[in-house]
């Protein structure tokens, strides 16, 4: 383990929408259940817009601890 580094998150990750066979997920960094956006691949526009709003709670200075599932 580093003593130093970034740990990263969706408020200091770019997302970068991730598909695989457990579902939908923030960045390709994370398929863990905390960068999981929802466990539904199908229909993607689902989770794009759920990625779209948290990336406006972002924007706004607002992080809340969510999850996305």
């Amino acid at each position: 383990f580093s003593n130093e580094g970034l740990e990263l998150s969706m408020s200091n990750l770019q997302p970068e929408v991730t598909v695989n066979l457990d579902g939908v997920f923030w960045h390709p960094l994370s398929t863990d259940a905390d960068m999981l956006v929802n466990r539904n691949i199908f229909p993607l526009a689902n989770s794009v817009e759920k990625i779209q709003q948290q990336l406006d709670v972002i924007a706004k200075g607002g992080v809340p601890l969510m999850t996305f599932t």
